[in-house]
């Protein structure tokens, strides 16, 4: 099997409204932390969370799925072998996850988590 999707963003001018949306209308539990304008969405399993909810109050609206790979960089340099740009180098968060972004050849946002 390839490097799984682990994780999804969906993203906002109203943080606030996304999370009622999608606690509301599917049942999801949401969780607002570590950062201002962003939530967890809680899964049936402790201490995993499935997605997040973003607030970007100056961007489109979008939604991002990250996918696990082993080496990021490594990763990265087939992105742009194949036509990808970087968007965010690999970047720790220190306690929470080790990411990147690029967009594809069509313009579509993805993310990177390390495995």
């Amino acid at each position: 099997m390839g490097d799984p999707v682990v994780f999804f963003e969906i993203t906002g001018p109203d943080g606030t409204a996304l999370q009622s949306f999608y606690s509301e209308v599917f049942g999801w539990a949401v969780e607002s932390r570590p950062f201002p304008g962003y939530a967890y969405i809680s899964t049936d399993q402790p201490g995993v969370q499935a997605g997040g909810l973003r607030e970007e109050p100056q961007a489109p609206p979008e939604r991002v799925l990250y996918i696990r790979v082993p080496d990021l960089q490594a990763a990265l340099d087939r992105v742009l072998a194949h036509g990808g740009t970087v968007l965010i180098p690999p970047t720790d968060v220190p306690g929470i996850v080790t990411f990147a972004l690029f967009k594809d050849p069509a313009g579509n946002t993805t993310g990177l988590v390390k495995a």
